[in-house]
């Protein structure tokens, strides 16, 4: 019948419409919704790059692990894909969950209520605990509990422990960079995360296949720092006894090339180990859920930790002291305002220039040469340099000297000090900038000024990073020095240097005197302000060094935040100098080669998966291997695979090709999740 035909043809154009809309405009769309229906999307991290100091030794490297996660749907029996925006999850098994996660709670340390949350989100992919140690994964596999999945990550891991750790920084647990080199060139060693398109059964369970990639992740670049570890090692040393001998709030000590602006030291206390940024206790767990003693503990940790991560030589301001009158004899040097041998009436210490002003030094002096000022470190006689200067040329000196801005460095937190303009100054300021007050820098800020006394008259710029590699070893970007400014001649710069050595001979700084070199510099004392008013007894102790003088190819500042008693720079830092001089001396007497390329090559991101390792089969879990005459990579390799926390000593320098010459504890022990396995080294193996 036509109306029949009609409702026919109305049906069959419906249906032909529809299959337009759905295949045709909706195709996307539907495409979509069935692809995360039967497939999702796991992210994959890229291998973070390494770190290494000018010599090649490793001070960051990325250690193979692997991160837990669940596939919540397993836990779901009613679970299916849906039609609709949401798939469809219906009640969960609460008791198997429950069940799996008391197995699971005491090997991951974790709250069981923690680990049953996770397992019973509602979401496609939810990670249980990531990068864990070698010995509580086999012990989560030795369960094989349908539902639970392993992917390969790396962890950050710092082989000499606390070592330079303010500049290398740590990362968090997504491989982040929170401080430090870490995060200042966080983008370079992050590399780029990669996708797996893992598919997905009708139960909703994960199948993972490591060819299914959706996106291929890229590798971080390593960097090569100008830090020599033998040096930092030194430096570091000599700030554990300043703080054991003169107890100061902190102490810290910058070392550089003054004819190239590298950084071969830097460091303060107190310090951290990135390897354990919080107690283990505090680790997977809430705040809210501590106990009060344990909040407590919590606060003082973060407290404690917000000190140690603090890098003062670059982000501390404070007033410099003498140190300044290096660079007002300088200027005054370079105007010809002055000339060596010139004889300074420095009125018996006490010179009262108005009713505003009164300059005192420590000790009377009556006059004495120009030379001799910068000995005996007169603030009379500093001033009455520095005042023959015209204002607006003193200010354009110091500003091209580095003062009032930021050195150039890139880092983190860096303080550009201040320095009012001339338009300001009252009476006293000029007076007081000649000998370090009225103004603010920060300790590599002065330093780096002081560089230029001793290069030639050049302000270089201060690096960190020599050179960037990608993860096959090829070189991707050199960092060449950088001359900021030609300050002053160099003639001046060879007169400060000859006038600079008797502070040490005959001055202030005689307790700085190394042994089998020459060296040129100045102390430091320069009082703090408490309760707005200068504390005479509160002061930074300082001194600023270079060696060998005629030459100098180390620059160094001490500095001791507070110390204790009425001590002056030339008492406490001076020594401390000595000592860190003498170190280095020795140190390069006795290095037998030049400085060698790293062997990036060299690189634990190329070890095998944990499960069929060399080291797996002869490692076990919870015993110090046996690690002696190994190569360092190994070493490490074995005691990581069973559960330890591998620590370096000796032979600092060596690459990861280097030997074990002995360890402790012995093999054979019990080893404790996490405890330390001492390694000690010796030369570089074949």
């Amino acid at each position: 019948m036509p109306w029949i035909l009609g409702l026919v043809l109305v049906w069959a154009a419906a249906v032909l419409l529809r299959l337009v809309w759905v295949q045709g405009v909706q195709h996307q769309r539907y495409r979509l919704r069935a692809e995360a229906q039967h497939q999702v999307r796991v992210p994959i991290a890229p291998i973070r790059g390494e770190i290494h100091d000018r010599r090649g030794e490793s001070l960051a490297i990325s250690l193979k692990v692997e991160s837990l996660f669940c596939n919540p749907p397993a836990f779901y029996p009613d679970f299916r894909s849906s039609k609709g925006e949401e798939a469809v999850w219906g009640n969960p098994d609460r008791k198997l969950a429950a069940e799996i996660a008391g197995k699971l709670a005491p090997i991951l340390e974790m709250p069981k209520a923690t680990v049953l949350e996770r397992l019973l989100r509602k979401k496609p992919f939810v990670w249980i605990d990531r990068q864990l140690e070698p010995g509580k994964t086999a012990a989560i596999k030795a369960l094989e509990i349908e539902g639970l999945e392993f992917l390969p990550e790396s962890r950050r891991y710092y082989p000499r422990g606390n070592l330079a750790c303010q500049i290398l920084g740590f990362t968090d647990i997504d491989g982040s960079g929170q401080l430090g080199i870490e995060r200042t060139f966080q983008d370079q060693l992050a590399g780029q995360p990669g996708e797996l398109l893992a598919p997905r059964d009708a139960k909703g369970r994960l199948l993972i296949l490591q060819e299914n990639y959706a996106k291929i992740p890229v590798n971080g670049a390593s960097l090569q720092l100008t830090i020599d570890g033998t040096i930092q090692h030194i430096v570091e040393e000599a700030l554990e006894e300043a703080v054991k001998l003169s107890r100061p709030a902190t102490a810290y000590a910058v070392v550089v090339d003054p004819n190239t602006g590298e950084i071969l030291a830097m460091g303060g206390t107190p310090t951290f180990d990135p390897n354990h940024v919080l107690p283990f206790k505090f680790r997977n767990r809430d705040p809210k859920d501590f106990s009060a003693a344990e909040k407590d503990e919590y606060r003082k940790e973060l407290e404690r930790q917000r000190a140690a991560r603090k890098v003062h030589p670059v982000e501390d301001a404070y007033e410099p002291g003498s140190t300044m009158k290096i660079f007002t004899a300088a200027i005054a040097l370079e105007e010809r305002k002055v000339h060596l041998g010139e004889k300074i009436d420095c009125m018996g210490g006490r010179w009262r220039y108005d009713k505003s002003l009164t300059i005192t030094d420590t000790h009377s002096h009556g006059v004495l040469t120009f030379e001799e000022v910068l000995w005996q470190s007169s603030n009379v006689g500093a001033a009455k340099i520095g005042t023959r200067l015209d204002p607006a040329v003193h200010y354009r000196y110091l500003r091209d000297f580095g003062f009032g801005q930021q050195t150039g460095l890139n880092f983190p937190g860096e303080t550009s000090g201040s320095m009012i303009a001339p338009d300001r100054w009252s009476t006293p300021t000029q007076y007081t900038f000649c000998y370090g007050y009225g103004l603010s820098v920060s300790p590599l800020q002065i330093l780096m000024a002081g560089c230029a006394l001793a290069n030639g008259g050049k302000l270089m710029q201060p690096i960190l990073v020599r050179r960037m590699f990608n993860d096959q070893g090829a070189l991707l970007k050199p960092f060449e020095p950088v001359v900021r400014k030609q300050v002053i001649s160099e003639e001046t710069s060879s007169l400060m240097r000859e006038a600079l050595k008797g502070v040490i001979t005959n001055g202030t700084g005689k307790k700085a005197m190394l042994e089998g070199s020459d060296a040129f510099g100045k102390t430091g004392t320069a009082r703090k302000i408490i309760n707005g008013k200068y504390d005479p007894k509160r002061h930074f102790a300082s001194f600023m060094g270079f060696f060998p003088a005629d030459k100098p190819q180390f620059g160094m500042l001490f500095m001791l935040d507070d110390p204790a008693g009425d001590t002056t720079g030339g008492d406490v830092a001076a020594p401390l100098f000595k000592k860190i001089g003498d170190g280095i001396l020795r140190y390069r007497a006795n290095a037998t080669a030049g400085e060698r390329e790293p062997d990036l090559k060299l690189s634990l991101r190329d070890w095998p998966s944990s499960e069929s390792s060399e080291a797996a089969i002869h490692v076990e879990v919870g015993k110090v291997p046996n690690v002696k005459d190994l190569s360092l990579k190994a070493a490490i390799q074995r005691v990581v695979m069973a559960g330890g926390e591998p620590r370096i000593e000796g032979a600092p320098g060596g690459s990861l090709a280097a030997r074990v010459q002995g360890q402790s504890p012995e093999p054979g022990v019990d080893l404790k999740p996490g405890a330390p396995v001492v390694l000690r080294i010796g030369g570089s193996g074949p």
